[in-house]
């Protein structure tokens, strides 16, 4: 895991071809502006596949071969794209795919800079989620990272290093222990938070963070 270079650490595993994630991070996101803390806080993206070793498909078939029907993958997908346009985020998914995003997590690993990072992230939720572009074709996974300023050196390294490969099994590993799901979110390595919760769940596990933090200090 990476070494914390700030008072507090969250750790978020997610999958860009998980729906709820996107909105998930940015109610997160949103709490982390309105806690106070953001500057102490360090959020380390990690890795997690809904769909190892899978060949890329159609979101709206994925959706209704797991979720049973294609009533509750229709009322699904309805109260994602209400709950995702009130932060402004814009779910297309007849064009959406769902598969193995092993190459997208490796590439984030592979970015040092941590705004680049984040810049990625949130690219590849945006370009796969509104654009239909692909997560699974690495012509395409490398004009995204372009586009946010990663460089070629990074995406050399990420489709070159079993290093990175490893650490993105590892996260997968970590997640599988924790016995949740994703999204994950682990505070200080001491509580998590499951699922897409609201705006005031998160902000009340970042206050939890920082009261924990300091009832160790006294």
């Amino acid at each position: 895991m990476q070494a914390p270079s700030k008072k507090h650490v969250a750790d978020i595993w997610s999958d860009f071809v998980c729906p709820r994630c996107w909105i998930a991070k940015r109610r997160f996101e949103s709490a982390l502006d309105r806690s106070g803390i953001k500057d102490d806080v360090q959020v380390n993206f990690r890795a997690y596949r809904l769909a190892a070793n899978k060949a890329p498909e159609p979101m709206i078939g994925a959706l209704k071969r797991m979720l049973g029907n294609p009533a509750s993958a229709d009322e699904m997908m309805s109260a994602v794209s209400k709950y995702g346009h009130v932060y402004g985020l814009d779910y297309r998914f007849d064009t959406m795919k769902f598969g193995d995003t092993a190459d997208a997590h490796v590439l984030v690993k592979a970015v040092e800079d941590t705004e680049v990072k984040k810049s990625l992230v949130e690219a590849l939720y945006e370009q796969s989620t509104s654009h239909g572009r692909s997560l699974f074709d690495r012509s395409s996974l490398e004009a995204i990272a372009r586009e946010v300023g990663v460089s070629d050196e990074s995406i050399q390294l990420a489709w070159s290093s079993e290093g990175l490969r490893n650490e993105m099994k590892d996260d997968e590993y970590c997640a599988v222990q924790l016995g949740s799901g994703v999204p994950l979110f682990v505070f200080d390595s001491s509580f998590s938070v499951s699922g897409a919760q609201p705006e005031a769940v998160f902000l009340e596990a970042l206050n939890k963070m920082v009261v924990n933090a300091n009832y160790e200090d006294s």
